[in-house]
């Protein structure tokens, strides 16, 4: 598997994981309630991390790996914050797929550069 396809596998369970949180709400709290409301908030966070990953891998500039390590760290932090309060699998998972996503967002060295030959 390519880094490539690596990174959407990755990025494709983070968003569902995201949607199967954001759409437990509605089951786990029946009123709309802050609690729900942080509830829906951590899974859109999740959609929207994954998102970003899909995105980023259109763009082959420096700028957006670094903008994409940064939400990854981010999330891998909230994940391993989460889980002295909430210790559950979907903690860990969560947590696990971004750090791979951080992994995979490392950036690859320098791009070679080709000389400008004019005939």
């Amino acid at each position: 598997m390519t880094l490539r396809g690596l990174t959407i596998a990755l990025a494709t369970a983070a968003a569902l994981l995201g949607l199967g949180h954001s759409a437990l709400a509605a089951l786990l709290y029946p009123g709309w309630t802050i609690n729900a409301l942080w509830f829906v908030g951590t899974g859109l966070a999740m959609l929207i991390g994954a998102a970003a990953n899909l995105i980023a891998l259109g763009s082959a500039g420096g700028m957006s790996r670094g903008l994409i390590m940064i939400v990854n760290v981010a999330m891998t932090t909230f994940f391993v914050a989460a889980w002295p309060v909430l210790p559950e699998p979907q903690v860990i998972v969560g947590g696990v797929l971004f750090l791979a996503l951080a992994a995979c967002s490392v950036p690859r060295g320098v791009p070679p550069v080709r000389p400008n030959v004019s005939n």
